[in-house]
């Protein structure tokens, strides 16, 4: 564990804006991305808002054509990212100095976090299964004139890794997680990992998702997940969470590969962790013990006090008992001080296998800037979150080290701690 991985690019494309920097000045700003779902009629639903990308430009993420009619627009969102981030690293510009590049590439990994499937893909099989009113042997005869072709290439769970490899000829280690909402993090966990075992030299992670579907929200909606309105995370009123899509990614370097290059560092993933509190699939532990115990694992491998920590960036999705036991966790930990705590959802939506990505970017760009913004949908903070440094307005980091959590459908939680480097 003594190897340091740092941080050496990033890039994202959210409902606030399609770079990542523009990102950041939106929500320093107190700007949000949620708004009423353009790409159909929500007009007579509960729950119509998403943070929806307000400029969706699949050319611009992905530029070969070929690739664009085999990849579904979460996979289109994806390989955006990961094309802003290797711009950003200057990876691929000093991998072009070399003589023979066969070594940088056998070394150089992807990580990424996931969504998995989505009802949408199915879309193909409709009409069919409408004509053959149940009768499969009529569904068969007529499958392979109906369905396209290309249907199956165009689910696959991991085609950014694919793709991210192939168009970038990156062979190094590599890890697909579809883990609801803890896959980007866990992403970055495993990629970390990888490098300082030492079987790769630098790594691409890139977690993506476009979490809203007519389906989806439907399901999620029943289920009493969804706000009608905003995230308040943190607040007596909150009522739910938003859906968001988005991307984000990241270049991770061992430092001394990163030296050798001479690349910008911009910051250094020092630790993480990920538990299950084993309670169901939307079950949540009503004490905060387990969200304790990853947070303090964490906090242990990078032999670090509470007292280091300069800011969190909480996963503060608006549900109720998540923020509460959310809340009481962060308050147990971190009691004997006024630790700034803020979360970004509430500007970006919850883009669920993206979230762990996007906010370690963010929590970078605060920590690098010495700005913790406020949240700016809070107005009361609610009773059971009592204790919490939570605000509205700006904070100011206590040191130039981060905590970034996630949570997920499963009862599960990941936490990764990073240290700005300027």
């Amino acid at each position: 564990m003594s190897t340091p991985i740092v941080i050496t690019g990033f890039g994202c494309t959210t409902a606030l804006a399609s770079q990542a920097m523009a990102t950041w000045q939106a929500i320093k700003d107190g700007r949000s991305g949620v708004r009423p779902i353009s790409q159909w009629d929500t007009s007579d639903w509960d729950y119509p808002m998403a943070a929806e990308l307000a400029d969706y430009q699949p050319r611009q993420m992905v530029e070969d054509r070929k690739i664009l009619k085999l990849i579904s627009r979460h996979d289109t969102i994806g390989l955006g990212a990961v094309k802003q981030a290797l711009q950003h690293s200057e990876l691929l510009t000093a991998r072009q100095q070399l003589e023979d590049a066969r070594e940088f590439n056998d070394r150089t990994g992807v990580f990424v976090g996931s969504p998995g499937n989505k009802f949408n893909q199915q879309y193909d099989f409709m009409s069919l299964l409408s004509k053959a009113q149940g009768d499969m042997a009529q569904f068969a005869k007529y499958l392979f004139d109906e369905v396209h072709p290309m249907w199956l290439l165009r689910i696959l769970p991991n085609n950014v890794l694919a793709y991210t490899a192939m168009q970038y000829e990156l062979r190094g280690s590599n890890h697909n997680v579809t883990n609801h909402g803890v896959s980007g993090l866990q992403a970055i966990l495993l990629a970390q990992y990888y490098l300082q075992a030492g079987h790769i030299d630098r790594a691409v992670v890139v977690g993506y998702d476009v979490a809203f579907e007519p389906q989806g929200m439907f399901y999620y909606g029943n289920s009493g997940l969804l706000s009608s309105q905003a995230i308040k995370s943190f607040d007596q009123q909150r009522d739910g969470t938003v859906l968001g899509e988005g991307a984000g990614a990241l270049v991770l370097e061992t430092k001394q590969a990163a030296l050798q290059r001479q690349a910008t560092i911009y910051g250094e993933i020092l630790a993480g962790s990920s538990t299950c509190e084993a309670q169901g699939v939307l079950s949540l532990s009503d004490e905060a013990n387990e969200l304790v115990r990853c947070l303090q694992q964490t906090l242990d491998q990078a032999q670090v006090g509470q007292r280091d920590v300069g800011m969190v960036t909480a996963h503060g999705n608006g549900n109720k008992k998540s923020d509460a036991t959310e809340a009481a966790a962060l308050t147990q930990l971190f009691s004997s001080q006024a630790l700034p705590v803020t979360a970004f959802k509430w500007a970006l939506g919850h883009t669920l296998a993206a979230s762990g990505v996007i906010d370690t970017i963010m929590t970078l760009l605060a920590l690098r800037e010495q700005v913790v913004p406020g949240i700016a949908t809070l107005t009361t903070p609610a009773k059971d979150c009592a204790g919490l440094a939570v605000s509205a307005e700006t904070q100011t980091p206590q040191s130039s080290l981060g905590l970034v959590i996630s949570r997920g459908f499963g009862s599960l939680n990941a936490s990764l701690l990073m240290k700005a480097v300027t």
